[in-house]
């Protein structure tokens, strides 16, 4: 009787240590989300040739996810977002897919409330066109009243 009831306290020990184990952990609040950037997009003298113009963008942090304000009226979702800690600020990668346009990969860097960086945009007919990016935390540099 006594193995019985040790076996038995052994099985339910192991089905609640389970249970706690498969609940889903706290959402980690990723470091920029609650951000939002605001960027000019200027084209490399190719993409320039080829009729790109320069354009205003705003970068959204948020859940894990970054969404760019112009990328997302060519079909752009917002995507997942890595990190890593580079002295005072932060290198950002992100890669997006879009079923009508392409593929973008973004890399930047920020530090303080300066964001620089570059876009790499590969669309469905295979061109790669390449753009540099600068900016500034959204809300920076305005003065109250305005």
């Amino acid at each position: 009787m006594r193995r019985f009831l040790f076996m038995t306290a052994i099985m339910a020990t192991t089905l609640t240590l389970a249970a706690a184990a498969n609940q889903t952990a706290p959402a980690v609040k990723a470091p920029l989300d609650g951000t939002a950037w605001t960027v000019k997009v200027t084209p490399d003298e190719a993409a320039a040739k080829l009729g790109d113009k320069p354009f205003d963008d705003v970068l959204m942090f948020s859940a894990g996810r970054v969404s760019m304000s112009e990328c997302l009226k060519y079909g752009y979702k917002p995507s997942r977002y890595t990190t890593v800690k580079s002295g005072e600020g932060w290198t950002v990668t992100t890669e997006q897919v879009s079923e009508k346009d392409g593929k973008t990969v973004w890399n930047a860097a920020i530090t303080g409330e300066t964001i620089t960086g570059t876009l790499v945009s590969t669309k469905k007919d295979g061109s790669v066109r390449n753009y540099t990016f600068e900016g500034k935390k959204a809300g920076q540099g305005k003065k109250t009243g305005q």
